[in-house]
């Protein structure tokens, strides 16, 4: 992997990212450390100069001022001069005697003597902490302090600990978290490598492996594959209903240039036969181009209607005048069931005619002779119902998701172009309703469109056109 390449990486920022908290956990911890030793070697030099105290006092009371000297000069030559002081005043603040370093004499002590011993904290020019007690001793005033130079050493010693273990700590951290990330990453990467390869052969057939440990990844992975699985039963579908178009067209095309070069070689009412058939033909052609057209248009949002309000009565009429007919050929029983009251739509005439046409005319093609197919709207909660039942051989469980799927042509019935049921979706869709199905293999099927209601036309003129486009 090239450098610039690898800074860009995930793995890399997750790597860097696990360094980073890494060092803040540690930053926190040290901080942590340090606050409670130092607590903890403060409590324990206080306890110290507790025993100091109690000592002091003893001896006073029982050798006065010249052995409360030798046990100050003791004291000194024990921890070194500039590591203990001890100086007695009188009331007046006359210094009685003093022992230690005179710089201890410039810290900033307290002006009053308090009733019993009290401690301070003080710092040195060199940084080094004072510890410091002030008491009452009989009528003097006693000023006692010792260096905290141990723990300032020791707080050093853990200092340098830390400093060494969290570096080197941090050191493994980025090589060992880039090669936690680029694991947990690899799902990805062979995700990124099999589209690749898939963009390159135009094989769908190829799956990301699974690691088999049932984690998000492999999880990730396996809807990946199923993606992968349903983009290619889409495509070959797809690929399939392509190649029929393209002969449908091709045909159709032959048909005409057929039609045209024999209307070319005829003359009289057999010329205007053949044009008549060319016309015919063209608006085949034609349709099928503004049914793929509406459909793209509709899926995308980009489908222009031509709303008005009209009552449902009028579109069920429509719908009977044309197959009544065709239901008496047919030898089946149909039904066209009005609403008890006018119910007024608000939408495209033209279009949503067109859905419950291919509606009706799916239940013709799949319902048996002497069955019924039956037509019914109903009106709850100001949405109206349109119910398109039928007697046919009814649907799978696999195939009632798919049959509203563009080019989709089932397994049973007759074949079409698959178009039909997408473009009802679609025109229903567009209008803010919604359409579904429900449906058992053997016993027919039922397909209910919903659509938002609208106020009674107060007028007897034809249906009011009140938005264009």
């Amino acid at each position: 992997m090239r450098p610039k390449s690898l800074f860009r990486s995930l793995a890399f920022r997750l790597a860097t990212l696990y360094a980073l908290l890494f060092l803040g956990s540690l930053v926190g911890l040290f901080g942590a450390v340090h606050l409670i030793l130092s607590q903890r070697l403060l409590q324990n030099q206080d306890q110290d100069l507790q025993e100091d105290l109690r000592e002091i006092f003893t001896l006073y009371e029982r050798k006065g001022l010249p052995g409360l000297k030798d046990l100050a000069a003791a004291e000194a030559r024990e921890k070194g001069p500039g590591h203990y002081f001890f100086r007695l005043r009188d009331a007046r603040k006359r210094v009685i005697f003093i022992e230690g370093s005179s710089w201890f004499s410039r810290l900033p002590w307290p002006e009053k003597t308090p009733a019993v011993p009290t401690f301070y904290l003080f710092r040195a020019p060199s940084g080094v902490k004072i510890r410091g007690v002030v008491f009452q001793l009989g009528p003097y005033r006693a000023e006692m302090a010792v260096s905290l130079r141990f723990e300032g050493r020791t707080l050093r010693e853990v200092h340098r600990a830390f400093l060494w273990s969290g570096g080197l700590a941090l050191l493994l951290t980025l090589p060992l978290g880039f090669w936690l990330s680029r694991r947990s990453l690899r799902p990805i990467r062979e995700m990124e490598r099999v589209s690749r390869e898939i963009m390159e052969s135009r094989d769908f057939s190829r799956r990301v492996p699974l690691s088999g440990r049932g984690d998000e990844a492999d999880r990730l992975a396996e809807t990946f594959n199923l993606l992968l699985s349903r983009l290619e039963i889409y495509f070959r579908e797809l690929l399939q209903i392509f190649d029929n178009l393209a002969h449908d067209f091709k045909n159709l095309l032959a048909h005409v240039r057929l039609l045209a070069e024999r209307a070319l070689e005829r003359e009289g009412s057999e010329r205007e036969e053949l044009l008549v058939n060319i016309l015919y033909e063209s608006d085949r052609f034609l349709h099928l181009l503004d049914l793929l057209l509406d459909l793209s248009e509709a899926e995308t949002g980009l489908l222009r209607l031509r709303w008005e309000r009209f009552p449902l009565k009028d579109l069920l009429a429509e719908i009977r005048q044309v197959f009544e007919p065709l239901a008496a050929e047919k030898n089946l029983q149909f039904e066209v069931c009005l609403p008890e009251k006018e119910l007024v739509i608000l939408g495209d005439r033209a279009r949503l005619l067109q859905a419950l046409f291919n509606l009706v005319d799916n239940a013709f093609k799949y319902t048996p002779s002497g069955r019924r197919v039956r037509v019914e709207a109903t009106e709850k909660d100001r949405m109206v119902r349109i119910k398109v039942e039928d007697a046919g051989p009814g649907l799978s469980p696999e195939e009632i998701p798919r049959i509203f799927d563009r080019f989709y042509t089932g397994r049973k019935g007759p074949k079409g172009r698959g178009l039909g049921l997408a473009l009802v979706r679609a025109y229903i869709e567009a209008h803010g309703g919604e359409i579904r199905v429900e449906s058992e293999p053997g016993r027919g099927s039922v397909f209910y469109i919903v659509l938002p209601q609208t106020s009674p036309v107060e007028t007897t003129h034809p249906a009011k056109e009140i938005v264009q486009d």
